[in-house]
């Protein structure tokens, strides 16, 4: 392919199909930021999606992880957080319920924290093995009609020496502030 096709390619088609994923992800970052308040923290990068019709933020550093989703809304998969506690994402691995760790402030409420076993690894699926999985700790906090869902997980079933991110998330956890509807 030529310079001149390519930058057609470029310039006509492929820019304006990035333009509706970039609108979306605006809608996103703009319905969680009236729905709560919180502090990324020192050093972490923040990226917004939509999961199962959810809008969610994920904060990165290296292997650490610290996800805030909003559920409850037209198009998501759980309606209430019942719902959620019930379905299979807050399962731990076997199907097995979330152990009930211990009770925290978040928001000015009180609400459980609880830990499940995720996958961090799987094996390729023509090869045998098993799967390698680490902790989550979440917890569900209410918002009027809707709910927050709050993560952390480190992505590696051996810790990270290096830093402390259950302590980043447990003062991410005393920064979050669910927000009034407008």
């Amino acid at each position: 392919m030529n310079f001149s096709a390519c930058l057609f390619f470029l310039l006509f088609v492929a820019a304006p199909a990035c333009a509706p994923a970039k609108e979306q992800l605006m809608k996103v970052k703009a319905s969680l930021s009236e729905a709560a308040k919180y502090e990324v923290p020192k050093g972490w990068a923040e990226e917004f999606a939509l999961n199962q019709g959810d809008p969610q933020a994920v904060v990165t550093r290296d292997l650490h992880k610290i996800k805030v989703r909003l559920s409850g809304g037209a198009g998501s998969r759980y309606k209430n957080s019942g719902a959620f506690l019930a379905g299979f994402e807050a399962m731990s691995k076997g199907g097995k319920k979330a152990d009930k760790k211990v009770t925290v402030v978040v928001a000015g409420q009180r609400v459980l924290l609880y830990r499940r076993e995720v996958p961090v690894s799987m094996p390729a699926p023509d090869m045998g093995g098993p799967s390698t999985y680490a902790a989550e700790e979440f917890c569900v906090v209410p918002a009027g009609k809707l709910f927050f869902v709050l993560s952390y997980s480190y992505g590696d079933s051996i810790p990270d020496a290096s830093y402390d991110g259950l302590a980043a998330w447990r003062q991410f956890l005393k920064t979050f502030r669910v927000l009034k509807p407008k």
